[in-house]
């Protein structure tokens, strides 16, 4: 049934029709389809860029951090930085007391001087040594030559002189038989006395060269013997000199050892020289100085941590993402970074490298879904991220800061 529509009486008291409102579908309408295309055209590039992108505020700024401690114990006497000072790797940061290691260095270099003295002079005496000693063994060689060659000479001597004392002695045999034999015809007058004057001074000339071949018998014999005798001195010349080579060995040897104790001596020096240096202690790396907790005269002992060195250059940053966000991550892919210390301002980075394992899988104790209490829990994976240094030419980044880091996935 149609509805009647109302009826208005105008001034002249006619009456006529109105018009009806407008109904409050064709109201809210257009109010909805408005809102369907502003939610199409802001929802469908929102969901293509969550699509393409994944996002994380679980995120910080990470760096080298260097430990300062000594390697040796003692007594601070100067400090030359204090909390975030600018240091370059070689810069001396303080030094220990080193009077000490610096008398056992001079220990060491007076043991190292003596030990380089008494090799030189073991080094000198082995070539002395066998020098003298080829020396002495060609003199005891020449000499047992000249002995035995003397041997024979005396030998020689002493048979021709054996032989003149043959002749002498049957000389004398013949020159007695004839002195006999002229007493006994001169008895019976049938010869002269001169003549048994010859007979007996013929016999006593052959006695007399018996005597003189005699005696040269004894003097050949005794030149053998004193032959035999410079021999065997000169056989024992040899053996002292053949004895001398192993006093030339014996020296070679004490040559080595002395080489080797040169070696020890200068290990300790160097090792002395290494401890010295020790007490002077300077950065490692450039960065700047943190919690230092030294003062001058404060006692320390070696590893004991004594302040650190931010390095500001090398940062990264460390971005836990969830394990259902890792689907289209990839080393290389670009990334977005806000700071929350610098909300107006946007960095740049790209991913560097994924972790091998979820961050609970380090953990102290680490889940074990085996014991029969598992609850499933989305676990992070730890990606690093290294920083576009030109998007920080004022380096206001620091370590530890928060970060938001959104990561292009569109190219997996």
């Amino acid at each position: 049934m149609a509805q009647a529509r109302p009826v208005v009486a105008t001034p002249n008291g006619e009456q006529e029709v109105s018009l009806a409102k407008p109904s409050r579908r064709r109201i809210v309408i257009p109010i909805l389809i408005g809102l369907a295309v502003v939610i199409l055209l802001i929802g469908i590039p929102y969901l293509i860029y969550a699509s393409r992108h994944v996002s994380t505020d679980d995120a910080q700024i990470d760096g080298n951090i260097t430990t300062i401690a000594p390697r040796v114990k003692g007594q601070v006497t100067a400090i030359y930085v204090d909390d975030n000072s600018t240091v370059h790797r070689g810069d001396v940061l303080l030094r220990l007391d080193d009077r000490d290691l610096r008398a056992a260095a001079q220990q060491a270099a007076a043991t190292y001087a003596q030990a380089l003295a008494s090799h030189s002079a073991a080094d000198i005496s082995v070539p002395q040594q066998a020098q003298l000693t080829s020396a002495q063994i060609a003199q005891a060689d020449a000499g047992i030559g000249q002995g035995q060659s003397g041997i024979t000479t005396a030998q020689a001597a002493l048979q021709a002189a054996q032989a003149q004392l043959n002749a002498a002695q049957a000389n004398l045999v013949k020159a007695t038989k004839d002195e006999a034999r002229a007493r006994q015809l001169v008895a019976q007058g049938a010869i002269a006395q001169a003549d048994a004057d010859s007979a007996l001074n013929a016999y006593q000339a052959a006695l007399s060269s018996r005597d003189s071949a005699a005696q040269g018998v004894r003097q050949a014999q005794a030149g053998l013997q004193r032959a035999e005798a410079q021999l065997a001195a000169n056989d024992a010349e040899l053996q002292q000199a053949q004895a001398g080579v192993d006093t030339t060995k014996i020296k070679a040897a004490q040559a080595r050892t002395s080489a080797a104790q040169v070696l020890a001596a200068k290990a300790e020096l160097d090792d002395a020289n290494l401890q010295l240096s020790y007490a002077t202690i300077k950065a490692p790396v450039d960065g700047v100085v943190s919690k230092r907790s030294v003062n001058v005269g404060d006692f320390v002992n070696p590893g004991q941590a004594l302040m650190a060195v931010v390095d500001e250059q090398n940062i990264w940053i460390t971005a836990n993402l969830k394990e259902t966000q890792m689907t289209n991550v990839r080393i290389g892919q670009p990334a977005t970074i806000k700071v929350d210390a610098y909300p107006h301002q946007k960095f740049r980075g790209t991913v560097e490298s994924i972790a091998p394992a979820t961050g609970s899988t380090f953990a102290l104790i680490p889940p074990d879904n085996a014991t029969g209490n598992y609850t499933k829990v989305v676990q992070r994976v730890p990606v690093r991220f290294k920083i576009d240094q030109t998007s920080d030419p004022s380096h206001l980044l620091r370590q530890g800061l928060s970060v938001e880091v959104t990561i292009d996935t569109s190219n997996h």
